[in-house]
């Protein structure tokens, strides 16, 4: 198993969404997350790259509506790192 996966989201108009699927590379979450935005219950999707294990890794990769990566406008941590 890799030590990066990246883990995608999906959000629709009555639930707000949780990790669909895991993926080992960015291209496959990438694709996945940009199909799975046309889906007509569907707001969004986004792409996330964590280390497995690791606190303070989770990093926003991508977000896709309606089959659009849209700018990434908002960047956080989530947790402390050393």
């Amino acid at each position: 198993m890799a030590d990066t996966v990246y883990s995608v989201h999906a959000t629709r108009l009555d639930d707000v969404g949780a990790v669909e699927v895991i993926f080992g590379s960015e291209s496959e979450a990438r694709e996945y997350a940009r199909s799975r935005s046309l889906d007509d219950r569907v707001l969004s999707t986004s792409v996330t790259s964590f280390r497995v294990g690791r606190l303070g890794t989770r990093q926003s990769v991508a977000w896709f509506v309606e089959g659009n990566e849209q700018p990434r406008s908002f960047t956080r941590r989530l947790y402390p790192t050393d």
